[in-house]
């Protein structure tokens, strides 16, 4: 219900400013290689006065907003797109972004318009899962991530390296290609500690080739915590 009544209010913003969108929520599928997703939201003035927009940002290094030829001021009936650049280079799985405009008369807390993308990027390394956990003074038992290959193309694993000597691993092959087991034992669980360990593969696309998964020793979580 809250989710609800806070699309609804930023739907209705537009038009409390002269500016109505055809949308305010974009939903991209995007392929496999693509490194920067295009949003664009397009808009008229349908109030009685002209409006100026003076600010449209993502507050994110990642996504570079711009107004269709730069123009910021729009008659009564004139269109207008707010144009949004997302690098998603650093992201994959599900990515949700929000973008504000800023129309002449707003205060700095509250954007005339709220615009949602949500980018859908494939995951083609699936590790699960992606975090292994051990309570500090429990045994040091092996662990193991299922590494799954989301590709039409084999993707093989060439290489898994990690710097904490705490941990050994050992690669096992499922189904060459497609499907890989990563087992991993810590030789203590006496203190705190983590480690990262980078997949390194021949994914075809870049961006893929390398994955990392993680380990931690912690402190044991409460069983209130715990629950979900």
């Amino acid at each position: 219900m809250k989710r609800a009544l806070l699309c609804w209010f930023a739907a209705c913003l537009p038009g409390m400013a002269g500016l109505k969108f055809d949308s305010t929520r974009k939903e991209i599928d995007a392929p496999p290689d693509a490194t920067v997703i295009k949003a664009r939201f397009s808009f008229v003035n349908d109030g009685q006065e002209p409006v100026t927009i003076t600010r449209a940002d993502a507050g994110c290094s990642c996504v570079v907003v711009a107004l269709e030829g730069d123009k910021k001021t729009y008659a009564p009936g004139e269109k207008g797109t707010v144009q949004a650049d997302f690098d998603m280079s650093n992201f994959s799985g599900i990515a949700e972004k929000q973008v504000g405009v800023w129309v002449k008369g707003d205060s700095e807390d509250k954007p005339s318009a709220l615009l949602n993308i949500q980018v859908k990027i494939p995951v083609l390394i699936q590790a699960e899962p992606k975090t292994l956990f051990w309570d500090i003074g429990s045994k040091p038992e092996p662990k193991t991530v299922t590494l799954t290959m989301n590709y039409t193309d084999p993707i093989h694993i060439l290489e898994v390296s990690g710097a904490n000597p705490n941990y050994t691993q050992v690669l096992k092959t499922i189904e060459d290609g497609r499907k890989y087991e990563l087992t991993i034992t810590p030789k203590t669980t006496a203190q705190v500690d983590i480690a990262v360990f980078h997949i390194d593969t021949d994914c075809k696309i870049q961006k893929h080739r390398s994955q990392r998964v993680f380990t931690s020793v912690r402190k044991p979580v409460p069983a209130e915590a715990a629950k979900p």
